[in-house]
């Protein structure tokens, strides 16, 4: 089971930044607090210190020499320090020093000196435990300056540590309420601010919510933040996306009930014809007339079967290139991510699937190698054969019969090229656009098709960044693929 924690915060943008944010902010208030508490630390020792060292000076002023003696008169000022309040406690000792002995003169004689050697005129603090108590030591050491005295004066000072450390306690206390308050109002604006810059992913999710399962329009927001603008940009396409692909499926359902409602009412008539010609009830009337009716008529039904077929094929491979061009857009560049293939190879089966076709028609078919000659291209091979197969068709279909038809191949510079020529009646030079448009049949062409040939050859060839000319070629027309 995963841990609740995770579970708690998944799903959550507040919820995860609350916890990444919270423990950050907690770690920085403990560092805070810490330094604060060095500082009033260092702050409250340099002012009690102050205090201790007004106290030394005091009492080395009223030191004086009485022959190898030492005298102290400490005037009523100076004896306020020791009437301290009752939670403070205050001692003090003066003392001389020879040959490195020392020998108390006045005060508390067992007042801990400090480690190591005092430095003359300089006062140094150190903390001990005396009686049973944690205190503050100022000790200052002094020469005296008589030529036959080789002396010198120690006067220490000391004072329970329990004021200092009640003002440091009680400041570093109001700090870290302070820190703490900080911390909670720091998550309560958190909370706060990501709850108000979110707002426009609400409206984004209300508008989807509120909309019907037909509408595809893009999402419009004028105040989104530049954060969630990527998001509703994605959302946005994926939309335009879908609406592309349901205008593609609405047109490919149109144009196929638009095409095969006239080859299946043809085949209806036909159909019904036959029926009535083999079920006559006139015993009068010719059976091998009628049998050679129903004959022309099921001839005529099997005519219209192949071009339903054809036209099915074609509707078909036009919604395959159509899926082709979408996940196309989705890659990017034309061809991304399909592998390389030899345009030779799928020219080659090409000439030998319709070379029964055009012996049918008894025209002059070939296919016109180059030896050695390699074309790779990066194609789907389904689709650069369908291309090409259109072409090769509708030149078979439009020569006349004892025609000369031409399939080659050749290398234009970067260009790979697949070249259809025939000896039909060619197409006027202002109409060779117009044929690629899907549907179109020009006027007075009495041979069946559907107009689907073209277009699908030339929308499959930009598939793959290529494209399909029309061109004079011999005394017909000429289609290549580059």
């Amino acid at each position: 089971m995963r841990h609740p924690v995770l579970l708690w915060r998944r799903g959550s943008l507040r919820r995860q930044l609350l916890l990444l944010l919270l423990p950050a902010l907690a770690a920085m208030m403990a560092l805070d607090t810490w330094l604060t508490y060095g500082t009033l630390r260092d702050a409250a020792n340099t002012a009690y210190d102050r205090s201790l060292y007004g106290s030394i000076r005091a009492i080395d002023n009223a030191i004086g020499m009485a022959g190898d003696n030492v005298q102290l008169t400490l005037p009523d000022a100076a004896m306020e320090i020791f009437e301290t309040a009752a939670q403070t406690h205050v001692f003090y000792r003066v003392s001389t020093e020879r040959a490195g002995q020392v020998e108390t003169v006045t005060g508390y004689s067992d007042l801990p000196l400090p480690r190591g050697p005092l430095v003359n005129n300089q006062p140094r603090f150190y903390d001990a435990e005396y009686l049973g108590e944690a205190v503050r030591i100022a000790a200052m050491a002094r020469p005296v300056y008589r030529p036959d005295a080789r002396m010198r004066v120690i006067i220490q000072v000391a004072e329970t540590a329990e004021p200092r450390s009640a003002l440091i306690g009680s400041v570093w206390r109001s700090a870290l309420a302070r820190d703490l308050l900080l911390i909670l109002l720091s998550a309560a604006i958190l909370v706060g601010g990501v709850t108000y810059v979110l707002r426009p992913l609400a409206r984004v999710r209300d508008d989807v919510e509120a909309r019907s399962p037909e509408d595809l329009t893009p999402l419009v927001f004028e105040r989104v933040p530049a954060e969630v603008r990527p998001l509703v940009d994605a959302v946005n396409l994926h939309v335009s996306r879908s609406a592309a692909m349901a205008q593609s499926q609405a047109q490919f359902i149109a144009d196929a009930a638009h095409q095969l409602r006239t080859p299946l009412a043809i085949l209806k008539t036909q159909a019904e014809y036959a029926q009535r010609q083999l079920n006559a009830a006139d015993p009068a009337a010719d059976p091998e007339a009628a049998r050679a009716a129903a004959g022309e008529a099921v001839g005529g039904i099997v005519t219209q079967l192949e071009q339903a077929a054809r036209l099915t094929n074609q509707l078909l491979a036009l919604a395959r290139v159509r899926q082709h061009r979408a996940d196309a857009a989705q890659q990017g560049e034309p061809g991304e991510g399909i592998d390389v293939i030899d345009a030779v190879t799928v020219a080659e089966q090409v000439a030998l699937d319709y070379l029964p076709l055009a012996r049918g028609k008894q025209q002059d078919f070939g296919w016109e190698p180059v030896p050695g000659l390699a074309l790779p291209v990066r194609a789907d091979p389904a689709l650069l054969r369908e291309a090409l197969a259109n072409l090769v068709h509708n030149a078979i279909q439009y020569s006349p019969r004892g025609s000369r038809i031409t399939l080659s191949a050749t290398r234009s510079g970067g260009h790979a090229c697949l070249v259809v020529e025939d000896d039909g009646p060619g197409i006027p030079a202002e109409e060779r656009e117009k044929v690629f448009a899907r549907f179109y049949r020009r006027v007075g062409n009495a041979e069946p098709g559907s107009g689907l040939g073209l277009a699908i050859s030339r929308e499959m060839a930009a598939r793959f960044g290529g494209t399909v000319e029309l061109g004079e070629g011999g005394r017909g027309l000429g289609c290549g693929r580059c």
